[in-house]
């Protein structure tokens, strides 16, 4: 999985096949399909990985006694996966500009954003957010916008401090409003 993740990442999903796949992980074409019946299948396990990594940090929310501490924690932990899992967010990318990819996973896509939303949602009204979902909305596109520009430009990328001014922003600011 993890070399068809790479192949899929710099290549594109189209341009790699499953032979491809299997010559550069070295094992035969034939073992490939024991694992996965297509490379569509193949598709499917790593796009479903990606979301459980995702929906792990979500959990992430729940670690700390204060608001401001989970919130800090979340932004943290998925600044860290943006590093760590850089070629499953440079196939997201790619992939959301696939309409028949896009619609092969439109409702799974949704259901984690909708979870995503909700679990922000209440972080925000315990930050005393007047309107925590366009809070949970707001951070989560910055975050979309920050996977596409991470992705485009790593090396020229502050992400150091992107991260300061975005804790700064979403954090500090909350903390002084409710004092």
């Amino acid at each position: 999985m993890s070399v068809a993740l790479k192949l899929f990442a710099e290549k594109g999903y189209y341009a790699s096949s499953i032979s491809q796949i299997a010559a550069k992980a070295k094992v035969s074409k034939g073992l490939m399909y024991n694992y996965f019946s297509s490379k569509e299948d193949l598709l499917d396990e790593i796009i479903e990985e990606g979301f459980t990594a995702l929906t792990e940090l979500e959990y992430l929310i729940e670690k700390g006694s204060k608001p401001e501490e989970r919130l800090e924690n979340f932004i943290d932990s998925v600044i860290n996966n943006l590093f760590s899992n850089f070629s499953y967010w440079q196939l997201y990318l790619t992939l959301l500009v696939h309409p028949s990819v896009q619609k092969r996973y439109e409702k799974r896509m949704k259901a984690f954003r909708d979870d995503f939303t909700k679990t922000l949602s209440t972080l925000f009204k315990d930050l005393g957010s007047s309107n925590p979902k366009l809070e949970a909305f707001i951070l989560g596109t910055f975050f979309d916008g920050l996977v596409l520009n991470f992705i485009s430009a790593e090396d020229d990328f502050p992400i150091e401090k992107i991260k300061h001014s975005l804790l700064k922003k979403f954090v500090e600011q909350k903390s002084k409003r409710r004092r």
